[in-house]
């Protein structure tokens, strides 16, 4: 180390000779600065710590080991001018979902027989009224359909049909909101059984099962809104006002372009997938959950084609205006054309598709009732006693009990499988009673 030295400033090494560092160029003997001055926080720097003797003559530990340690007091980080953000309490439906959602996990299965019920029961209430308000209602749209004159129209009906539209139009409408409270409900809960009771995975959640419905009827009102009001404000002598709530409704459909027709396949595919996963054997397939399903997109198609007359009609009305007619082709006051025809076609077949979907959701909920019950009554004897299958063979075997047996004539005794007792002297293929020290060896058991 004679022939070298070491810069004080970046512990550079260098040659004896040089009398400048090659490194920072600082001449040989140069001291560091002092760093106390420029200490942020304005403390003094720490004295040396001196070692420390013990007392029998050698050197004891360091004194930072030995000695407490003073923390410092915690400071939090600084947040600007946002204040201190407190206890939130959570959104209502949310805390009803995570409530239902706890109360739902410790339960296997859940009765839902009385709901379903009561589901059925307003559902026919609805299909049963809807069916008599349509009928009151022909005579006022058979004249809107020539006039298109929706005041004149209304006084083609007497005081008396107009208490009882009015009347069953509440009605209708009480009854319909009641059922999709009780319909949605219900399936949710079914859903939830499903796995408890034997059944596959469903394709939905209790919860999506349950709101799903709610949804549809949420789109399809959407729906209506953006193709009809548009056309109405034009209609008016808005034409600007139409416009740009036409560019908005587009632009909130492009939003959910995402999944346009989710709203409609999920409860259409849903419900038909858990009928028939909760079915037994001999009843797992049905073609009404099938025909239901179809019947269903069909409805809610036509109801969005009904939705898109208003607009449809402007259009027309528009280009016939623009080429100098007066009078839509084929249009008539007198009577139906062919375009009145055609609406009324539409029309109607929206109502028959809408009233047999929902005249077809009660047996449905009759048979999630049932099939959830059969389902309940195979779990509960399936724990009490054993079910003996055939070797080989997914099935359980078919048994006939033997004479004297203290279960013969237990009525739940046909859905319990048990070894049969073959006699290979008897006549009958049954060997009688004996008791556990007939039995001589381990190969005299015959199973």
């Amino acid at each position: 180390m004679d022939e070298f030295w070491v810069c004080q400033l970046c512990r550079s090494l260098n040659r004896l000779g040089s009398g400048k560092c090659y490194s920072c160029k600082n001449k040989y003997g140069s001291k560091p600065k002092d760093t106390g001055a420029i200490n942020p926080t304005g403390a003094s720097a720490p004295a040396p710590i001196a070692p420390m003797t013990a007392p029998g003559g050698g050197q004891s530990r360091a004194p930072y080991l030995s000695r407490p340690v003073a923390l410092a007091p915690y400071q939090p980080p600084a947040r600007g001018n946002n204040p201190p953000r407190g206890l939130r309490r959570p959104h209502p439906i949310l805390a009803i979902r995570q409530k239902a959602a706890r109360s739902l996990a410790l339960r296997q299965s859940v009765p839902v027989a009385w709901l379903g019920y009561l589901t059925a029961v307003l559902l026919t209430m609805v299909v049963f009224g809807g069916v008599v308000l349509v009928l009151n209602l022909l005579p006022a749209a058979s004249y809107l359909l020539q006039h298109l004159d929706a005041s004149e129209a209304w006084g083609q009906l007497n005081a008396g049909q107009h208490g009882t539209v009015q009347t069953l139009g509440i009605g209708v409408a009480i009854a319909a909101t009641v059922g999709l409270l009780c319909f949605s409900a219900f399936l949710g809960l079914t859903t939830h059984n499903a796995t408890g009771l034997g059944a596959d995975q469903p394709m939905l959640t209790p919860y999506r099962a349950g709101l799903c419905w709610a949804s549809a009827l949420w789109a399809q009102a959407r729906i209506a809104v953006g193709l009809i009001v548009p056309a109405i404000i034009v209609s008016m002598g808005y034409p600007i006002p139409g416009l740009i709530a036409m560019v908005v409704a587009i632009e909130i459909a492009q939003r959910h372009m995402d999944d346009p027709l989710g709203w409609l396949t999920r409860p259409a595919r849903h419900l038909a997938d858990l009928y028939a996963k909760l079915g037994v054997e001999g009843s797992i397939g049905s073609p009404l959950a099938s025909f239901w399903s179809v019947s269903f997109q069909i409805a809610n198609l036509l109801a969005i084609s009904v939705a898109a007359l208003p607009a449809l009609g402007l259009l027309v009305h528009t280009g016939f205006s623009l080429t100098g007619r007066s009078e839509t082709l084929g249009w008539q006051s007198g009577g139906l054309g062919p375009p009145q025809l055609g609406i009324a076609l539409l029309v109607g077949s929206l109502a028959g598709w809408a009233l047999a979907s929902m005249a077809m959701l009660v047996p449905i909920t009759l048979g999630l009732v049932q099939r959830q019950r059969t389902r309940r009554t195979l779990v509960r004897v399936g724990r009490s006693r054993s079910w003996v299958a055939r070797p080989g063979e997914g099935g359980y075997t078919p048994a006939a009990p033997s004479r004297n047996h203290p279960f013969g004539d237990d009525p739940d005794d046909r859905l319990v499988e048990r070894i049969p007792r073959f006699d290979p002297q008897g006549s009958t293929g049954f060997a009688p009673e004996r008791g556990p020290s007939d039995f001589g060896s381990d190969s005299e058991l015959i199973g």
